[in-house]
C-alpha cells in the first residue's frame, strides 16, 4: 500500500524511506462541490504513501461516461444507485482515502455505510468559495447559481455533520494547508499510523 517516495509539504521534496504511514480504515472525504476533497486526498496520498480514489472518476470510468452524461441518461436517483454500489466497493476494500461526489450522503444506507465502515473528514465550504474554485461549473449538473448552490449546501449541513469524524473548514485556504490539518488530524486519531519496520 505505501511505496516510492512521500513528498514532504514544508520542504518540498520527498520525506525520507523510512516515513512510511498505513490506514488502519478508509478514509472519506465528503462536502459540497469545489471544498477540495479530490485535491485534499491526492496531496494526502502523496505525503503519508498510500493510495487515494475519486469516486466520481470511478464512476465515469465504470460507466465509460461523464457524470454530467450519467445525469442525462438515467436521471439524479439513477446515478445515486450507481454511488451507493460504488460506495459499497470502497467501504469494504483496502484501506485508502476516498473523495465522494459532494451528494453521497443524500443516501440513508450511504450514511450508514460511512458512519460504520470509515473515518469521514468534512470539508466544509460556502457557495461563493466553491464558485471561485471551480472553473466550469457546467460541468456541476447540481451547481446552478450561487443561490442554488447555497441552498443545496445549507439542506446538506446536518447530512454532512451526522456522518463526520472529524470536520475542516476550507473557506480561504490552499489544499496544501488543508492536506496538512488532516494529516495531523488523522495521525493524532490513529487512523493513520507507522508500522514499525
Amino acid at each position: 500500500m505505501s511505496g516510492g517516495k512521500v513528498f514532504d509539504f514544508r520542504k518540498g521534496e520527498p520525506c525520507a524511506e523510512s516515513e512510511t504511514w498505513e490506514l488502519r480504515q478508509s478514509v472519506f472525504f465528503v462536502g459540497f462541490m469545489g471544498a477540495g476533497k479530490t485535491s485534499v486526498a491526492r496531496k494526502l496520498a502523496r505525503r503519508a504513501g498510500v493510495s487515494s480514489v475519486d469516486m466520481d472518476t470511478y464512476i465515469e470510468r465504470k460507466c465509460d461516461m461523464k457524470v454530467k452524461q450519467i445525469f442525462a441518461e438515467v436521471g439524479e436517483a439513477g446515478f445515486r444507485s450507481i454511488e451507493t454500489d460504488v460506495l459499497k466497493e470502497m467501504v469494504f476494500g483496502e484501506p485508502r482515502l476516498v473523495s465522494c461526489g459532494g451528494g453521497v450522503v443524500l443516501a440513508d444506507e450511504n450514511r450508514s455505510l460511512l458512519r460504520e465502515h470509515g473515518f469521514v473528514v468534512y470539508l466544509k465550504v460556502t457557495a461563493a468559495e466553491a464558485a471561485s474554485r471551480i472553473s466550469d461549473v457546467s460541468t456541476r449538473p447540481l451547481f446552478g447559481d450561487i443561490d442554488q448552490a447555497e441552498r443545496v449546501i445549507q439542506g446538506r449541513l446536518p447530512l454532512y455533520e451526522e456522518v463526520a469524524d472529524i470536520c475542516i473548514d476550507t473557506n480561504g485556504r490552499g489544499t496544501g494547508s488543508i492536506a496538512r490539518e488532516a494529516f495531523k488530524l488523522l495521525k493524532d486519531e490513529g487512523i493513520l499510523w507507522q508500522p514499525k519496520l
